[in-house]
């Protein structure tokens, strides 16, 4: 009993412990909670109520907050349910909250109290005064999908700020201004009510009128401030219900101690709080006890949308109540507040498939093997089509079935054996290639088992990776146990193998973290730094022994080995430079023998240690000249190289940095690195750079800082924030020169985007545009532009325009190579082929030996066959598609017999005869043969018969004769070259050509060329034999086809005189005759009256149905409307 009661305890609260900041700003006060993982949140103003809502339970203290924020505070009040806080206002207050990162940040603002109102309302002797001092800030506006833009294009940048209340929005800037908002008050953009503006002594506000379910999106544009007003979303009632319960809710008061009934002021919070910011309901942490079903939860294989099953439902409750582990994580978001996914899929070169999902805000994944099975893991929950998926899957992927979850995407697939997904990610969406290749992590996330960290902390199992989601239990459907899964944010970070505890097994991944619990009281907690694991019980891990203690210290203080002593070299820097410099060139000048030779090494230590790269060099070259033997010494060889390197001769730096005898030499290392992150793979020197950064440290700064800026990037990369803000921190307090700062503004602006501050990354990218370094200028414009793509605050076209303006301010290497592919691909995306095949064609001519050459080729290669051989030309007007291909045709290289015949579809299928048959007749006349050669003579045969060139039609026949040709293709052959006779007018010879033809065409052409001759007889005979083949049925119903040929034959009967077979046709077809559409022109035609009263020139001006006889190649232009002319035979 006892045990029982210990496995199923009742739920507790397991607090975070969340440090508080405080500042009061200029007109506004902020409020920092800093969470060791981002945090749902909501905030609201209720009266003189600030009522805070968390998605997990919150531990801190309120007084120094309180006492800072003085002015607008009267106290704090910790909530009854733990993940809540009420401060009591001085007044009544604005409000504006977000996220930044995983600190939740809460501003009061002041509110002015006079009423706001237009510009053209103050006196006319103000207005005029403020027109001779403020500029003129002019307005424009657009209308996009989904939103409305205001753009102000301030002449210069100015500080602003928004603040939205129900159906008010007000924009602040910080500088006064005269404005015209005329247009926009005659023609207020989309989702925008009503415009108004109120000129300041210091600001310009401007006052929107939306729907109270609109949201505004703000950023900057260099001097513009741009202002996103989205579609109105859900109504309040909506919104109300996705809100997380207050803590009278029942469900709630079953799960902790009876809560306090909130207060009036937090119910009237309740109903306003913006659905964006709505607090999801989270569960506390609960230890999932023993209550192992014997048989697995069915995997769910409905869509997204149906109800429930029972199993579903089973496997739900199974999920939540898993043994062996207690997770201190937030639980599953209500749905309304869960961002979705788009999940597609497309095709990629050979026979890869790639699955592409889009989250709306940043979302953590996992991917891992286990038991013949790959999961993918998101923590958040979205319900992606699988019978698309499974369509799309091209038997690559096998199966592929969703796991049910309300807190996560659970998805588990069976491939093709070898078959495993390449991670890559694009803004918030994350994109799966299938392809043949090993499952592996690209960065290993460590396991550090800490038997004996400092009180009060338990003995536990650390892997450190930063920000990582949250944590997910679920049961194995295959192996039948219970796993957790923690997906993380950084890309290609995991587990490489196992790790075996007496507790607890860490799997392998590819992506994200996978626990398999061995014990029932197992913990595990995501925090900001990475994940631990521990147990309320203590994990078994083997503390080190003194020896092993020591030998761990030893091997991290072990001093890196080196070869340059710079500090040393530098002797008194640039104060005293020309004075050292003479000193060491006349001991150079008068040195002799040995001597001379360190004497020069000497000046050039010196002239190295004091960024003279170049002087460095020249000496270096006369020393190896002078002294052969020099050129295996590993100082003379780092130097050298070391000095190549800072004058950007990478081929010669590589010489030298190699050389054997710098093996095993830590510097050396270090600046191999450097030089292959220089060359443009960071990639490959990012753990290098980072492991041995701290060589760095001794360095001048004129040497230190781009060195020092490459380790800080390779940490960026490798998504070490700590050591990236470390490594910036000892740069800034450098001093850094107006260039340098440039340089490190940049990396820094690349350091917010890792940490999630996406504003702040922007904002200092447009610092660095102000500055003096262009290429960090450079660079940070299309960083900038990238990131505001990926924001979805630009469009593919905004962009563009942006990265065009690129083009001419940096010339040349890496940089302009992939400006020039980015625009390209840019370009394609929005369908702009001429200027993106242009584009590229030009990174791949004016870089031909750039490595990545020979791809930015086959780009150009996959977008022409998409185009000319998957039908992507055909969206584009004919005209187009031909001038686009004969701008572009040498990309069709193997193949272009082949495109050629796929554009002379096209051309074919809206009546470009000409240029169809140049195309063709070409492979015709020189490169085809055989049956090849006989086929596609027939295409072009057809092609001139439509043109009515009917001399082309028989030459062409003519040269495409070939032998040994299927039965098929020689009887199309012989129709075409009668058809072509009949248009010379030679009937007989082409009669004479079909005579034993029993084929359907060739009694179409015996009944045209014996109707076009007047040979009523015969065309009779002919046209009922076509009755026959088109299966006309006396006394039964006919089709519109059927019908024609009926009233074709009455007419030849009528003109050829045969009463006779007049009445029997009439007896035979009359009835169903009479109820089709030709009807009042068979009763003319056929009537007995008719007979000798009627030629055939005066039955056009009596049945206009006569146009419809159909022709032979009436019936060809009917088969080319379905289908290609390529396949015709």
């Amino acid at each position: 009993m006892l045990t029982a009661l210990w496995l199923f305890p009742a739920p507790r609260v397991w607090a975070e412990p969340v440090s508080m900041k405080a500042a009061a700003h200029e007109d506004f006060g902020r409020i920092v909670f800093n969470w060791p993982s981002p945090v749902r949140h909501s905030a609201d103003v209720a009266g003189k109520r600030l009522i805070v809502r968390f998605g997990r339970p919150i531990e801190t203290t309120y007084g120094g907050v309180v006492r800072v924020l003085r002015k607008y505070l009267r106290g704090a009040t910790p909530g009854t349910d733990g993940r809540s806080v009420v401060f009591t206002l001085k007044k009544n207050f604005g409000l504006r909250n977000f996220d930044l990162g995983s600190a939740v940040i809460v501003d009061l603002m002041d509110r002015t109290p006079s009423k706001s109102t237009d510009a053209s309302a103050g006196p006319p002797d103000a207005a005029a005064k403020t027109t001779a001092k403020v500029p003129l800030v002019r307005v424009r506006s657009g209308e996009h999908k989904g939103y409305s833009r205001i753009v102000f294009d301030w002449p210069r940048k100015v500080n602003y700020q928004v603040e939205q209340s129900g159906d008010t929005a007000i924009i602040t800037f910080r500088r006064p201004a005269r404005i015209n908002l005329q247009a926009l008050r005659k023609k207020p953009p989309k989702y925008v009510k009503r415009v108004t503006s109120k000129p300041e002594q210091d600001r310009l506000s401007v006052t929107l009128k939306v729907s109270e379910t609109s949201r505004l999106r703000h950023f900057l544009s260099g001097s513009k401030v741009v202002i996103d007003v989205m579609a109105p979303g859900k109504g309040e009632t909506e919104v109300a219900r996705a809100l997380p319960p207050l803590a009278n809710n029942k469900a709630a008061a079953e799960k902790s101690a009876p809560p306090a009934a909130p207060t009036e002021a937090a119910k009237e919070a309740r109903k306003k709080i913006p659905e964006k910011q709505a607090a999801t309901t989270v569960s506390e942490p609960t230890p999932l006890v023993p209550a192992r079903s014997k048989t697995p939860a069915a995997p769910e294989r409905g869509l997204a949308g149906a109800p429930k099953s029972a199993d579903v439902a089973a496997a739900e409750q199974t999920l939540g109540m898993l043994p062996g582990v207690k997770i201190s994580a937030p639980a599953a978001p209500a749905p309304a507040a869960v961002p979705v996914a788009a999940v597609t899929a497309s095709a990629l070169q050979g026979s890869a498939v790639g699955l592409r999902f889009d989250w709306s805000e940043p979302v953590a994944a996992a991917v891992f093997r286990r038991a013949g099975f790959l999961w993918v893991v998101f923590d958040k929950s979205t319900a992606p089509d699988l019978d698309k998926l499974r369509v799309a899957g091209n038997n690559i992927i096998r199966g592929i079935e969703r796991i049910p979850s309300e807190r996560a995407t659970i998805l588990r697939m069976t491939t093709v054996a070898g078959v495993n997904p390449d991670i890559k990610r694009d803004g918030f969406a994350w994109i799966l290639e299938f392809r043949r290749q090993p499952l592996k992590p690209k960065s290993k996330i460590e396991t550090k088992p800490q038997p004996n960290p400092p009180p009060p902390i338990r003995a536990r199992l650390f892997l450190p990776v930063p920000n990582p989601g949250n944590a997910i239990a679920l049961k194995d459907p295959e192996v039948g146990d219970n796993i957790v899964v923690v997906p993380v944010f950084p890309l290609g970070h995991g587990i490489e193998r196992i790790y075996q505890y007496p507790q607890v097994r860490i799997l392998p991944t590819s992506q994200g973290v996978v626990i398999q619990p061995l014990i029932d009281d197992l913990r595990v907690r995501p925090l900001r730094q990475g994940i631990e694991i521990t147990s309320s019980s203590g994990l078994l891990l083997s503390p080190l022994g003194a020896a092993d203690t020591a030998t761990a210290e030893m091997e991290i203080m072990r001093p890196l080995t080196r070869i340059f002593d710079l500090k040393k070299w530098a002797r008194g820097g640039l104060r005293s430079f020309i004075k050292d410099k003479r000193k060491l060139q006349d001991a150079a000048a008068k040195a002799k023998n040995d001597r001379r030779t360190k004497a020069r090494l000497d000046l050039i230590r010196f002239y190295f240690a004091n960024g003279f790269s170049a002087e460095a060099l020249g000496i270096l070259r006369v020393v190896g000249k002078d002294n052969p033997e020099k050129l295996n010494d590993p100082e003379f060889r780092a130097l050298r190289g070391a000095n190549s390197y800072l004058m950007g001769r990478y081929q010669d730096a590589r010489q030298d940095l190699y050389h054997e005898s710098l093996d095993e030499n830590d510097e050396a290392i270090f600046w191999r690195a450097a030089l292959v992150a220089s060359e443009g793979n960071l990639a490959g020197a990012a753990r290098v750079l980072r492991r041995k950064g701290s060589i760095t440290r001794p360095y001048p700064k004129v040497i230190k800082m781009p060195l020092a800026l490459l380790v800080a990037e390779a940490a960026i990369m490798i998504g070490d924030i700590k050591q990236a803000e470390t490594y910036l921190q000892a740069l800034q307090a450098e001093e850094p020169n107006p260039a340098q700062k440039s340089q490190l503004n940049y990396v820094e602006g690349r350091f917010m985007e890792l940490a999630g501050d996406f504003d702040g990354a922007i904002g200092k990218w447009e610092e660095v545009q102000a500055g003096p370094h262009r290429p960090s200028r450079a660079k940070a414009a299309v960083a900038r532009t990238e990131l505001l793509l990926k924001l979805r605050e630009f469009t593919p076209g905004e962009a563009i325009d942006e990265l065009e303006k690129l083009r001419f301010s940096w010339r040349g290497g890496d940089f302009e190579f992939a400006l020039l592919r980015r625009l390209g691909h840019l370009y394609l995306k929005e369908g702009d082929y001429r200027n993106g095949l242009r584009t590229l064609r030009q990174a791949a001519t004016h870089f031909r030996n750039h490595k990545k050459a020979p791809e930015v080729t086959q780009d150009m290669v996959d977008t022409f066959y998409k185009l000319y051989l998957q039908g992507g030309a055909d969206s584009l007007p004919p005209v187009t598609a031909i001038a686009l291909y004969d701008e572009f045709k040498e990309l069709a290289g193997a193949k272009s017999d082949e495109v050629d015949r796929m554009l002379a579809d096209r051309l074919v299928s809206v009546d470009l005869l000409d240029r169809a048959a140049e195309l063709l007749d070409a492979q015709v006349q020189f490169r085809l043969k055989g049956v090849e050669k006989a086929r596609v003579g027939a295409q072009l045969a057809l092609v001139h018969l439509k043109a009515k060139n009917y001399e082309k039609a028989l030459e062409i026949l003519g040269i495409s004769k070939e032998s040994d040709l299927p039965e098929g293709l020689l009887s199309q052959r012989r129709h075409f070259r009668a058809r072509a006779l009949m248009g010379l007018t030679r009937q007989e010879e082409a009669l004479a050509l079909i005579k034993e033809d029993k084929s359907l065409d060739a009694g179409l052409l015996r009944a045209e060329i014996f109707w076009n001759s007047k040979d009523w007889p015969m065309a009779s005979q002919a046209l009922r034999r076509l009755l026959r083949d088109f299966n006309a049925k006396p006394k039964k119903p006919l089709d519109d086809k059927q019908g024609r040929y009926v009233l074709n034959l009455a007419i030849a009967l009528t003109l050829s005189g045969n009463e006779r077979s007049l009445n029997r046709l009439r007896a035979d077809y009359g009835e169903a005759m009479g109820t089709g559409p030709y009807r009042e022109a068979f009763r003319l035609i056929a009537s007995p009256q008719t007979i000798g009263l009627i030629d055939q020139d005066s039955i056009a001006d009596k049945v206009k149905d006569v146009e419809n006889f159909q022709t032979f190649m009436t019936a060809y232009r009917d088969r080319l409307s379905r289908q290609k002319l390529s396949s015709i035979n």
